[in-house]
């Protein structure tokens, strides 16, 4: 009968750790994952949780990808640079810079949707008691040069029927100080951006969503270059892209603080608390429908307020800008 005793649990483990270190290199091959790169319209914050959220969770390297992500300054930007197809062919954008993008000639086309309506808002200071959009005549608002919430905003005015002269408008940068500062009476933003930031700061303040005044669009959304969606090796890969983000913002949708956890873990330089809001803001906005779906209706919807504000440079239909299943 042997006198030896077992080995302890902790020395087996060490004993088999040492033994994989020392197995040849090509003992077990290594896919290689294919790099894309993708780009999208905004800077790194919880409106792009879903993309960043797929990279965390290992949605894109389980189907072979290893996704670069660079920014771009807004969404009219973005869609011009995939429609170019230079250094990007894929990448994020807005329903209504899309469309507006493939009025002009750019090959663009929506592979999903996952705001089904504008998140845009126009934030005022409580105590100004700014409630409605009449109640901006003799105000001063302040407009980003270049941004899409400029053609919301102009969307805002034709659905209530608003004289623009009476509102004075001035131009500001992309932050809410001239609006602490009481530089102006008003700011327009997406909810889960500055305004998230504010509130998050413990300041009061009072938003009008355009979504409840009239303006019905498409906000969010997934494009792709035309001639990449024709190539079947890149069409491939836009498929499995819009799978993994699908992934990702289905976590965020079911479970925003488990997203805003793993978010402020990528992003440490964001305050918590703002993280925490603006997550729960991006999760309602993906309420409803099936994340990441698109239809004809909605695309008609779009384009229908586009082409009433002569915001199509040509009449374009939901095929021209959109991939529908």
């Amino acid at each position: 009968m042997s006198s030896l005793r077992p080995l302890p649990r902790r020395l087996l483990l060490l004993v088999a750790a040492t033994a994989a270190l020392a197995a040849p290199a090509t003992a077990q091959p290594v896919e290689t994952l294919q790099q894309v790169k993708l780009l999208l319209d905004w800077k790194a914050l919880p409106t792009f949780a879903g993309f960043f959220l797929a990279r965390e969770m290992g949605a894109f390297e389980r189907r072979g990808l290893d996704v670069r992500f660079s920014e771009t300054q807004g969404a009219l930007s973005s869609a011009t640079m995939v429609g170019e197809g230079t250094e990007f062919w894929i990448g994020s954008s807005s329903g209504i810079a899309t469309a507006i993008g493939r009025s002009k000639g750019l090959p663009i086309k929506s592979l999903a949707v996952y705001y089904q309506k504008p998140p845009t808002v126009i934030y005022t200071r409580t105590e100004d008691r700014i409630a409605h959009p009449r109640d901006l005549y003799g105000k001063t608002l302040g407009l980003v040069p270049g941004s899409i919430t400029n053609e919301e905003f102009r969307a805002l005015l034709a659905a209530n029927k608003l004289d623009r002269s009476k509102i004075n408008e001035t131009t500001v940068d992309w932050n809410a100080y001239d609006l602490v500062e009481k530089k102006v009476d008003a700011l327009i933003d997406y909810d889960e951006m500055a305004p998230s930031a504010l509130i998050a700061e413990g300041r009061r303040i009072m938003m009008i969503r355009l979504s409840d005044f009239g303006v019905r669009a498409y906000s969010l959304n997934l494009i792709v270059n035309d001639a990449a969606w024709a190539d079947p090796e890149k069409r491939e890969i836009a498929q499995k892209i819009e799978e993994a983000v699908q992934e990702g913002y289905n976590m965020v949708k079911e479970r925003p603080a488990d997203a805003a956890q793993h978010f402020s873990r990528l992003f440490p330089r964001l305050a918590p608390r703002y993280v925490d809001r603006s997550m729960a803001t991006v999760s309602q906005q993906l309420s409803g429908p099936p994340t990441g779906q698109q239809t004809r209706a909605g695309w008609e919807a779009t384009i229908k307020t586009l082409d009433q504000l002569g915001l199509l440079a040509e009449p374009i239909t939901p095929d021209d800008v959109a991939i529908l299943n």
